[in-house]
């Protein structure tokens, strides 16, 4: 039979609309001429080509003569442009491929650099085009070829054209061709079958349309409302393998599907969720071959030792521990590893013996086994450093890949040590294996050595890869990419997802060959705007496919901002199944039709079900039915409940932080304290409460520290004063400092500095050398302004008891910054602030504690004052820095001023001893900065916090505290 008769055969019989489920290219018809007929392959006597294997030889021909390319010749992005750009025109005849090469000097360079790499692989590697001519010669010779039937051609490069008109002119073939009745939507199907020389008569069709649409608020209910619809078509009797989820974007209603699915226990089968790169194998080992890259940052790092069961030596390494010391000691990346690692090892023996000489043994052995583990991760980033930077000099594909096999050996352990694995783990990991021992054979491709970027970027594509689909095929529900519904016969079908932008998707032009060249090409090579027609033919093919198709559109997106408009596809099948489009004004549940769903919200769709999909959905149906019988029977929601309306109402309650009738510390009878530990609890007492009686501690990355921290700055600069001071206590000088004092004051500064640069605590280095000239600056400016008669420096004093009014004493512990002495033997107590003076605005002896939230002076002059044995003494916060402005505030410390603070102590000791701890934070919060992070603990706001208290603060129970902090509050409620 001759090409004209086959072709009057399929004009003159109605052609069969039916369609098939795509394979695993975009292109059916290619995917189907292009295997192994008639053993074309073992004649070819050469092997695929695979993505690694064409990007190599684009490498190799960038690296030659890369023409307009050669400013952008090493980037990944011009390497992935020329890879896709190759693939397209190696079907393309030589008239189609020099029409392009003349359209611009950039489409010239794009055909000869396709060309090159085409004639550089013919000799030992095939693509599907080389099978199909293969396969077209083997028929031509006179190879037998039975009854052929071509399903479904969806598109025909030139290649699978001649390969037609020869299987026409050698046998019978039948053609069972796909319309959707929309002349754009065929208009590929109907080019692809011409190039063969087939025609096909113009046949009226009706187009398929869809028979509901769900409106619902964003994605997530999407899924939920489409497992609902499932579960009812399940109790009507369809069976689920005739019921499909589609998509035609798989982020993010693939993963979500998935799980909705399971949770509802329903059987599906279709696309996988995940890559092998995303398993355990494969994201441990790209993680290991990037942080060269990124700089060995402790994130990073940490994220591979964490992420996977990392080794260190025989024994798994210590993750959590190393992620806390690595914080502890500094680290950011780079050499932190050897440099501040070493210094927190030596930090934390010194600290040892001196635990072990107060006879504090537990903490002696803790801070050692810290310090050997702060060791050994130096040792592990070092060792592992070495081994990537070998790496980078491998030279070859095959020494790449079996370093990358030693790597997993060393860190992840061999196939022994998966056995515990998941079983889909153990079978991604087989498969990253094969991709690296793939990567190998790239040596026979001519180019310039590998780099460890290059091997990362390629291994990073082989593992792009699925492990394989979910479940098998017909059973249960089907899920994936709309394309897939093509050639089945389905019942009940829904659509996702349908919002411009999602579908169809927005398609963007080619940046190497624009459609305006593409056109040269006579129709062999495909246009980018073509793809939107491709997507409405899959739709319509969809919508055909099953007895019933719902559409499902998505108001909006909660993971980005602003409404999503209804897909066109959608608006048409609305307008033809409603007969206007007026249902999308604002008025939609009054329009709401038959056919037409409209979900306001989650809660809404859980009162529409009838039959609940999930366990979960069950508890809150039942709940907005009968909450009272729900909470009743569940004891943990009971207790959830109680807590949720206890925080909204105005009581303070063991859930705001009241724990009377609990043993709690109590000052006033037992123990030693510190100032600042007794004003945490008068600033905020959940924050004492959090910090001292739970030993919650707020985690502070060192790699999010861009400047040095406003602590360890006052830390440096009281150290940098207390050494100077204490070197002219001794030396029996005063103030004004001369010459020679202000030097020695520099130099001491510079070797703190240098200890506190070591130590890993003083920021990004651009920011230190700002902060490092202004501390050294301040520093001389105090030495002008000094002029006092120092006499101790950094007193430290235990147990000095605090007289309270009732006759009680709090114990106190600390250290007195310094303590000069006047003439007349009066002494002066003086705490260095390196900060501003906002907070302490209002300070003096008529309000000397502000609300119990300034305690030091009046306890630290009643400590020299027992110490030294002296009545009269002024205590003050002296600024020394140009941003405190060198201001003094502070006070004499008379009787009467002693008996006002201890009041306020009686007040926060009595407060803790009944268990009194309420979130208080600021009313005014500063901006770009978290004031409290217990009451803020995301770091956004603390206004949730802020509104509970000042509901609650009116309690009697908390009288004696808001007495002490806002005795407005009680002032106006009198």
């Amino acid at each position: 039979m001759g090409v004209a008769d086959f072709a009057n055969v399929i004009s003159s019989s109605k052609p069969d609309v039916t369609w098939s489920p795509p394979t695993t290219h975009r292109d059916c018809g290619r995917e189907r001429l292009g295997t192994d007929w008639f053993g074309a392959r073992a004649a070819l006597g050469r092997r695929p080509v695979s993505p690694p294997v064409l990007a190599q030889a684009v490498r190799a021909v960038l690296a030659e003569d890369p023409g307009v390319f050669a400013p952008v010749a090493d980037h990944p992005g011009t390497e992935l442009a020329l890879v896709a750009a190759t693939r397209e025109l190696s079907g393309l005849t030589h008239a189609a491929l020099q029409a392009i090469a003349v359209c611009s000097p950039r489409a010239g360079d794009v055909v000869r650099i396709a060309r090159r790499v085409r004639a550089a692989l013919a000799p030992s590697w095939h693509d599907e085009h080389d099978l199909i001519h293969a396969a077209t010669a083997a028929v031509a010779a006179g190879k037998s070829v039975g009854p052929v039937v071509i399903h479904l051609l969806q598109d025909l490069s030139p290649a699978g054209a001649a390969f037609l008109r020869t299987l026409c002119d050698h046998g019978p073939v039948r053609v069972n061709v796909g319309l959707t009745g929309d002349p754009d939507a065929d208009r590929q199907v109907l080019d692809a079958h011409g190039r063969a020389g087939i025609t096909i008569e113009a046949t009226a069709l009706k187009r398929p349309c869809a028979a509901a649409v769900i409106s619902v608020s964003d994605p997530d209910e999407e899924v939920r409302a489409a497992v609902r619809l499932v579960m009812g078509w399940l109790r009507h009797g369809v069976p689920l393998g005739r019921v499909a989820l589609l998509y035609g974007t798989a982020d993010p209603y693939a993963r979500l599907l998935h799980e909705q699915l399971s949770a509802a226990g329903l059987v599906h089968n279709g696309a996988p969720v995940r890559d092998i790169g995303d398993m355990l194998l494969g994201r441990a080992l790209k993680g290991l071959l990037a942080l060269s890259d990124r700089g060995f940052r402790r994130s990073d790092v940490l994220a591979v030792v964490t992420g996977a069961p990392v080794r260190h030596g025989d024994d798994r390494a210590p993750s959590r521990a190393w992620e806390r010391i690595s914080r502890a000691a500094g680290v950011v990346d780079g050499d932190d590893w050897d440099r501040r690692l070493r210094v927190f090892d030596e930090e934390q023996r010194l600290r040892a013996d001196e635990a072990e000489r107060s006879e504090r043994e537990p903490l002696a052995e803790h801070l050692r086994r810290d310090a050997e583990r702060a060791k050994q991760l130096s040792a592990f980033v070092r060792d592992l450093r070495a081994e990537l930077d070998a790496l980078a000099f491998a030279g070859s594909w095959e020494a790449l890949v079996r370093s990358a096999h030693g790597l997993i050996e060393r860190y992840l352990g061999g196939e022994s040590h998966r056995r515990r694995w998941p079983d889909d783990e153990q079978q991604a990991a087989e498969r990253v294996e094969e991709a690296l021992d793939r990567l190998a054979g790239l040596d026979a491709i001519a180019g310039p050595p590998p780099t460890l970027e290059v091997f990362r970027r390629t291994l990073e594509a082989e593992l792009e890869a699925t492990l394989g689909r979910v479940g098998r095929f017909g059973d249960g529900v089907l899920v994936g990419h709309v394309s897939m519904a093509v050639g089945l016969q389905l019942d009940q079908i829904v659509l996702l997802g349908m919002a411009e932008g999602a579908f169809p998707v927005r398609r963007q032009e080619d940046s190497l060959l624009p459609d305006d060249e593409r056109r040269a090409a006579g129709g062999e090579l495909g246009l980018r705007a073509e793809r939107l027609h491709d997507d409405h033919r899959q739709l319509l093919a969809t919508v055909a496919a099953g007895g019933e198709t719902t559409l499902c559109f998505p108001r909006g997106d909660l993971r980005r901002q602003g409404d999503r408009a209804a897909s066109r596809w959608l608006l048409a099948d609305a307008a033809r199944l409603a007969g206007r489009q007026a249902m999308f004004t604002d008025d939609l549940p009054g329009l709401e039709a038959a056919w037409f769903h409209h979900i306001p919200s989650y809660a809404a769709g859980l009162v529409r079900n009838t039959f609940p999909a999930t366990v979960q959905e069950f508890r809150l149906a039942t709940m907005l039915s009968d909450a009272d019988a729900v909470i009743t029977a569940d004891p943990g929601l009971a207790l959830g409940m109680e807590l949720a309306r206890a925080r909204r109402g105005d009581r303070f309650t063991r859930f705001d932080g009241n724990l009377a009738g609990l043993t709690l510390p109590d000052y006033a009878s037992s123990g030693v304290v510190s100032a600042t530990r007794l004003q945490t609890w008068a600033e905020c007492p959940h924050a004492f409460y959090m910090q001292y009686l739970l030993g919650v501690e707020v985690v502070e990355d060192p790699e999010r520290s861009f400047e040095m921290s406003p602590l360890d700055k006052g830390s440096l600069v009281h150290e940098v004063l207390e050494r100077f001071v204490g070197e002219a206590i001794e030396a029996e000088r005063s103030g004004p400092w001369l010459h020679e004092d202000t030097q020695r004051l520099l130099e001491i500064a510079g070797q703190v500095c240098s200890d506190y640069e070591e130590r890993g605590a003083t920021g990004r280095a651009l920011f230190w050398r700002r902060d490092r000239a202004r501390i050294l600056a301040d520093l001389e400016r105090f030495a002008v302004q000094d002029d006092g008669r120092p006499i101790r420096a950094e007193l430290a004093f235990d147990d000095v008891a605090y007289p309270l009014p009732d006759g009680r004493s709090v114990f106190f512990r600390g250290a007195v910054d310094r303590i000069d002495q006047a003439p007349d033997g009066s002494l002066t107590v003086i705490d260095y602030k390196t900060g501003g003076t906002s907070s302490y605005q209002g300070l003096s002896a008529e309000d000397p504690h502000q609300g119990g939230s300034h305690l030091q002076l009046a306890v630290y002059a009643t400590a020299a004052a027992q110490l030294l044995g002296v009545t009269d003494v002024t205590a003050g916060y002296w600024f020394v820095t140009t941003k405190g402005r060198f201001a003094w505030v502070g006070y004499q410390v008379t009787p009467e001023l002693r008996a006002e603070v201890g009041a306020a102590l009686a007040t926060i000791v009595d407060g803790i001893r009944a268990g009194v701890f309420p979130a208080r934070p600021s009313p005014d919060p500063p901006y770009m900065w978290v004031d409290c992070w217990y009451c803020s603990p995301d770091g956004l706001s603390a206004a949730e916090a802020r509104r509970d208290w000042e509901r609650k603060r009116t309690d009697p129970s908390l009288e004696g505290y808001v007495r002490l902090c806002e005795p407005e509050v009680l002032n106006d409620n009198c």
